[in-house]
């Protein structure tokens, strides 16, 4: 009970010493027996394979003889972990609660064992301690060394023999409890038990990637192993098989320059699992220079029993390398033989070819573009190992349109923008002839009917003509009955304006007849 106590009060002045971000308390687990069995002198033949019985140990009266118990317990939990502390336990149902009983290691049981066919008793581990407080007494020993030994060996379970440390002499039978307690202090309690306190060594970091800001989110990480800052975040994801004990975790990163000289290292702040980050100071890196970077993990706990503050670190992961590319590309050249630069170039509404190269440039890998005016219509196109693309646009007005262009270098840098002012041109304003009512001349009479003829003047893909007479209701007719008749009401001057329309829809320029009705 002392021990216990004591424990407690450790435990307590811990709570209250240890930071709670930065240190905490090993893992710890149990677990219980696979399978277990005892033989009586008595009767020297039976078997007891898990039988519903307590477990006898000791000498006795009622019932006589001598009488051993066996264990087999699991430490599979236990491959793959940092081992501090193991103890067999077991609850004592009724007998003298002094630490006179052995524990042993000993060979394999099964449903044949027997008085007579008992497994070998290889290992005396000792008396153990006692724990008697609470109308309770609690038996242990603790094995840790033999646990650690064992789980090297790649062993899954092992047999435990408990027997008296004098089968002669006082009689002093002691029955152990095999299955669960319902205690009114401790609560259920599954027994016998083994008790392990340990840690788990952290496993490598995946995922290592650098983010261009200082967020630590999974994006944005460049594309390919150039980045356009000298600060770049580092980051990685970190598990922690430990963090329903309140175990935290820490990334240590680590980079050097590409000969392998180590320039620096940070530690992320402890905490939970997922993913940890840092910014490499302003300063370090230089513009156009090769680096590599690493990352582990760590853990915080604190050693059982003690104030003792511990870390286990995971392997590095392998050397991550990048450059430094904080020059932004130049501005980029354009050219269009349909659209020519300040210049009045093809007719609107037909698509037209635009070429982008790099201009000074050697590491463009895409153009972000934007048409305005005519559009508006924007993008980004990938260029090729030169460092050209090209884009189809096609302008939907007949005035001045501008194509804004801008580089991208391979570690995502955006040069300056380039303005390119192109003028689409429109179809002519078509021709129009009337006997009755010549152009600019008298003719005809007020209600007299007269004929007008249209024809392309040169348009291309005309399909139809629009036309109104004096700012009144607009008309159409097909391009392949280009004649119209008109009855002007009253006399004097008087204006026939008529376009053309080709097969995408666009309007050529309006051609304003006027005419004098006698």
């Amino acid at each position: 009970m002392k021990r216990v106590l004591a424990l407690l009060c450790a435990f307590i002045v811990t709570l209250v010493v240890m930071p709670p971000t930065q240190a905490h308390a090993s893992a710890s687990t149990s677990t219980i027996k696979l399978a277990w069995t005892y033989v009586a002198l008595a009767d020297p033949k039976a078997s007891h394979w898990n039988s519903v019985d307590d477990a006898l140990v000791g000498t006795g009266v009622e019932p006589p003889g001598v009488f051993r118990s066996f264990f087999r317990m699991d430490i599979s939990p236990m491959h793959g972990k940092k081992l501090f502390n193991a103890t067999f336990q077991g609850y004592l149902n009724s007998g003298a609660c002094d630490p006179t009983i052995e524990l042993w290691l000993t060979g394999p049981i099964g449903p044949e064992t027997t008085w007579l066919n008992q497994p070998a008793w290889k290992q005396n581990l000792g008396t153990g301690t006692v724990a008697d407080g609470f109308d309770s007494c609690f038996f242990n020993w603790r094995i840790s060394d033999l646990v650690r030994q064992a789980v090297a060996a790649g062993e899954r379970h092992l047999t435990f023999g408990l027997r008296a440390a004098s089968e002669v002499g006082p009689r002093n039978l002691r029955t152990f409890e095999t299955d669960q307690v319902d205690h009114p202090y401790w609560g259920r309690l599954r027994t016998p038990v083994l008790r392990f306190q340990y840690n788990t060594v952290p496993e490598v970091p995946t995922d290592p990637a650098i983010n261009l800001n200082d967020s630590c989110g999974a994006e944005p990480r460049p594309a390919t192993t150039f980045v356009s800052t000298a600060t770049p975040t580092l980051g990685a994801e970190v598990a922690n098989a430990d963090q329903k004990h309140g175990d935290r975790m820490s990334a240590r990163f680590e980079w050097a320059d590409s000969s392998g000289t180590v320039l620096g290292s940070a530690t992320s702040y402890p905490d939970w699992e997922g993913r940890h980050c840092t910014e490499i100071p302003e300063g370090l890196l230089v513009d156009g220079q090769t680096y590599r970077w690493r990352v582990r993990a760590e853990d915080h706990y604190q050693e059982p029993e003690t104030l003792e503050m511990l870390s286990d670190s995971s392997d590095w992961t392998a050397w991550q390398e990048f450059t430094v590319d904080v020059t932004p590309p130049t501005l980029p050249v354009i050219a269009s033989e349909t659209y020519p630069e300040n210049a009045t170039g093809g007719l609107i509404g037909t698509p037209g070819v635009f070429s982008f190269s790099p201009g000074e440039s050697t590491d463009v890998v895409s153009y972000r573009y934007r048409l305005v005016s005519g559009g508006p219509s924007s993008g980004q196109v990938t260029a090729d190992a030169g460092g050209r693309a090209s884009v189809t646009l096609t302008p939907t007005v007949a005035f001045r349109n501008t194509l804004h262009v801008r580089a991208v270098d391979r570690a995502g840098n955006v040069g300056p923008e380039r303005a390119y002012p192109f003028t689409p041109r429109r179809n002519p304003a078509p021709l129009v002839a009337s006997a009755v009512y010549p152009e600019n001349a008298a003719g005809g009479g007020a209600g007299m009917p007269g004929e007008f003829a249209f024809s392309p003047n040169g348009a291309q893909d005309v399909v139809a003509y629009g036309y109104s007479l004096d700012s009144g209701e607009t008309l159409r007719i097909p391009a392949d009955t280009p004649t119209v008749t008109v009855t002007p009401d009253t006399a004097g001057p008087h204006t026939l304006s008529v376009w053309s329309i080709d097969a995408r829809g666009y309007l050529s320029s309006a051609r304003t007849y006027a005419f004098m009705v006698n």
